[in-house]
């Protein structure tokens, strides 16, 4: 299934096994099927610990192609969440691309995630077929379970960067101002943009890699995702 909906390279599919061991040891393992039995989406999470702080780190969500958008992804979330709290988790973190605009509104708009943490290159050379051919900058987001979704209300926002009418990124502000939220623009379909040029593609990273880190650096956090197209950066607590 990870071939079907990634086109992962077969050192990067999950065994059996593992998924077993992970869900007989804290971890936990959910799917998705027809009444049929067929498998059509999945998420699995292992328990970690990082600076005193117990959380699932949920590595995988993935649905086949013909049934995105459809909400099934959303209720594996919602699943994972119920079993969580179950178990006494109060963090679940991921990463993510952060040119994936439809994994932005999921994980900041739909599911109320933060993102405090931009990693560049974070895993490294990847060869399946979304990732290959750039450097994998991942967003890791925090998912807190027994907080209230945010409500954000942003005036007078900081434009950083946004989408130009050719298609390519275009850097609006110099400077981030501590404190002041900021928008940071993005394309609907960076696979899309990836089959047009790798190059534009190459180019839309780096700018976006900058204003990301020029945002981060100035106290702000991914705390929403317009569906425009946009990232809303501001001051959390």
């Amino acid at each position: 299934m990870s071939r079907d909906i990634w086109g992962a390279a077969e050192r990067n599919v999950v065994p059996r096994e593992l998924l077993l061991t992970i869900q007989l040891n804290g971890g936990l393992v959910h799917g998705a099927f027809f009444p049929d039995g067929r498998l059509v989406g999945f998420c699995f999470a292992f328990l970690g610990r990082r600076n005193g702080q117990l959380r699932l780190c949920s590595h995988q969500l993935g649905v086949v192609p013909e049934l995105r958008g459809g909400g099934i992804g959303i209720a594996l979330k919602e699943a994972q969440r119920a079993d969580a709290l179950r178990l006494g988790y109060e963090l679940v973190s991921w990463t993510f691309d952060p040119l994936e605009a439809r994994n932005a509104y999921i994980n900041l708009h739909r599911l109320g995630c933060v993102a405090r943490l931009y990693d560049r290159d974070h895993y490294g050379v990847m060869e399946d077929e979304l990732n290959r051919g750039l450097p994998s900058d991942r967003f890791e987001v925090e998912w807190w379970l027994r907080r209230p979704k945010p409500v954000m209300t942003v005036t007078d926002p900081l434009v950083i960067l946004r989408l130009d009418s050719d298609g390519r990124p275009r850097r609006v502000a110099a400077e981030v101002t501590p404190g002041r939220a900021a928008l940071i623009g993005i394309p609907p379909d960076f696979q899309a943009v990836k089959r047009q040029s790798l190059e534009l593609a190459l180019a839309w990273r780096m700018e976006s890699r900058a204003a990301f880190e020029a945002a981060i650096a100035a106290g702000l956090a991914a705390v929403d995702f317009q569906r425009q197209g946009a990232y809303v950066m501001a001051p959390t607590a």
